[in-house]
């Protein structure tokens, strides 16, 4: 494994990690010794429940957890369909404001939660750009033209967070892109030679309106970069089924793939073999293979997008309490990734240097040390000055 392999897995190994096995138990271990439940500080975080993207059993899941846990102050739904699924769930047991729901992705039953107060955020990706940006590179790759791609391969698209206070701008940001009219994210290139009509395939990881708005921006890019891409959402999700569209992928004229894993470590074979059909045109998307020979990864910073919902967290039950976390599948990176960034932020874990590089940079955490204080300087300090006036948030941000 390259350095940048080991870069983009330092959440396997720095991070609290659950084990990769698709059951519903409420404990599970982490590669970092951790076994749930989790005391962090204020928080104690029970464990995962995963459903195999079966939604029955999700809402099961988060029925059966309302049940048992009594204490119960805050559910956190990790894949797209979790967080209605938890709605559906603390609805049905007239819990709703007695637990604080926080959810991922922009599932409309979501967003319509978020607006009725019955939600109280979720952290949201970008996947029309995910497909946009998908269909614009591979174009470029089959074409042998330049890229600007990192020298760790990884390039993340920024994700956002919405509460309340934003969710109707959200909500009509994704209406213009269902009418076709998404605005195209900036190009890695000033120009492109694309008078070569090329062939490629975006491989989502199951069916969901999430996925919707990844093939509307293949569609947008298609156009634009002189491409045919076939979008295929497998029905039921399964490795099996991933599978044998990518062996047909090969043997049909396709001459690029995008594929969202569901099971990087198992799939790593089959990701290899695509690569050598597809001389080397073949990247991740949404969810990583770091060990496979994948040329890059488009997506979010799946860790740093699970800190921020541990910060909503926060915001929604600032007296702390229980915690469970809800998922698809364990298997997949992304699910990893999220679960662990959300358990960190409750244990209030710095984040490690390498993932921190990718924060804004006026979010980085620094090392630099405040110069030290003379006895002269901290007697001023404690003197009052008149008509001093907080500048414009401080005094909100000290409350």
């Amino acid at each position: 494994m390259n350095r940048f392999s080991r870069i983009a897995l330092l959440l396997l190994v720095t991070t609290c990690l659950v084990s990769c096995r698709a059951k519903t138990e409420n404990t599970a271990a982490g590669s970092g010794g951790y076994e749930f439940p989790i005391e962090a500080g204020k928080y104690r975080i029970l464990g995962i429940r995963t459903d195999n993207t079966d939604h029955a059993r999700a809402k099961q899941n988060a029925e059966s957890a309302i049940a048992n846990n009594p204490n119960l102050k805050a559910m956190v739904g990790l894949w797209a369909y979790n967080p209605p699924m938890i709605l559906s769930a603390v609805e049905g047991a007239n819990k709703v404001g007695d637990i604080q729901i926080i959810g991922f992705d922009e599932d409309e039953v979501t967003l319509k939660g978020i607006e009725d107060g019955k939600v109280y955020g979720t952290v949201v990706q970008q996947p029309f750009v995910f497909g946009y940006k998908a269909v614009e590179l591979l174009a470029a790759m089959v074409r042998g033209q330049d890229l600007d791609i990192p020298e760790s391969n990884l390039i993340f698209v920024p994700f956002k967070t919405i509460k309340k206070d934003n969710v109707g701008e959200f909500q009509a940001e994704l209406k213009r892109i269902n009418d076709g009219n998404g605005t195209p994210p900036p190009h890695n290139q000033p120009e492109y030679d694309t008078s070569e009509k090329v062939k490629l395939a975006f491989l989502t990881n199951t069916v969901d309106p999430f996925w919707n708005y990844a093939a509307e921006g293949v569609q947008v890019a298609e156009k634009e970069f002189n491409a045919d891409c076939e979008v295929y959402d497998p029905p039921n999700g399964t490795q099996e089924e991933q599978k044998r569209f990518v062996e047909r992928k090969m043997g049909d004229g396709c001459q690029a793939l995008a594929m969202s894993p569901s099971s990087p470590e198992s799939q790593t074979d089959l990701i290899n073999k695509a690569v050598e059909a597809f001389n080397g045109n073949m990247i991740c998307h949404d969810s990583d293979a770091p060990n496979s020979n994948r040329k890059m990864y488009i997506g979010t910073h799946n860790y740093l997008a699970g800190r921020a919902v541990g910060k909503l967290v926060k915001e929604a039950v600032p007296e702390g309490g229980d915690v469970m976390i809800f998922v698809g599948l364990m298997e997949q990176l992304n699910a990893q990734e999220r679960s662990a960034g959300v358990i960190d932020e409750l244990m209030d874990k710095p984040i490690p240097a390498e993932i921190a590089k990718y924060l804004p940079k006026d979010q980085q955490p620094t090392d630099e040390k405040p110069a030290e204080k003379s006895e002269k300087d901290e007697a001023a300090d404690e003197t009052p000055m008149k008509d001093e006036q907080p500048a414009d948030g401080e005094a909100a941000e000290e409350k």
